[in-house]
């Protein structure tokens, strides 16, 4: 098999996001919510959800926040620490207590505190995935040390409107592979 390095990965398949024309970026979006709602087991759930670079094309989760919020489960967003690339997370209460950092990414200004070791589902962002769970993100490693402060039972859920690699060869050690991955094409379970 022919090795791509990560970076050439993440600009193809960031540029193939980013290149998409707004009918099919949105009918993608919307296959991935109507594939989200099958999962089971999300109600009264701590579910952390990124919120959307819309610059970057990223799935647009704001319909899986009102899904949830329909279903009875607290959705927990997240501020980044730019200067540790770490993350604080907080309750959702409504668009009001957000505000755009520096990356275009909605933060909360205020809110309740939740602790990684409290949330039950994480929704991961990233640019590209692969059959095995693995994922190509932008870079900084934010979701794997996040991931990691989390409980081993966690449940985390890749959302992508790309079609997944065969194979991603350059998984480092403490990259953290995804349970599942919610897509455009459908659900993908890994072991």
């Amino acid at each position: 098999m022919f090795d791509v390095s990560k970076k050439t990965l993440r600009d193809t398949y960031l540029f193939k996001r980013k290149t998409l024309v707004k009918a099919e970026f949105d009918a993608r979006n919307q296959s991935v919510l109507e594939h989200f709602q099958t999962l089971d087991n999300l109600s009264g759930k701590l579910v952390h959800v990124f919120l959307p670079i819309e610059k970057n094309y990223e799935v647009n989760t704001w319909p899986i926040v009102e899904y949830l919020k329909s279903i009875e489960s607290s959705v927990i967003i997240s501020k980044s620490n730019t200067h540790e690339n770490t993350m604080q997370h907080f309750a959702f209460e409504d668009k009001k207590q957000l505000e755009q950092n520096k990356w275009g990414i909605p933060e909360p200004k205020s809110g309740k505190r939740v602790f990684s070791s409290e949330i039950d589902v994480v929704l991961i962002p990233f640019i590209s995935f692969d059959r095995r769970g693995n994922r190509i993100g932008y870079g900084k490693g934010y979701y794997d040390r996040f991931l990691s402060e989390c409980q081993p039972d966690v449940l985390k859920v890749g959302l992508s409107i790309i079609p997944p690699l065969d194979e991603i060869l350059q998984a480092d050690e403490h990259d953290i592979a995804m349970d599942l991955c919610v897509s455009h094409l459908g659900v993908y379970r890994f072991e």
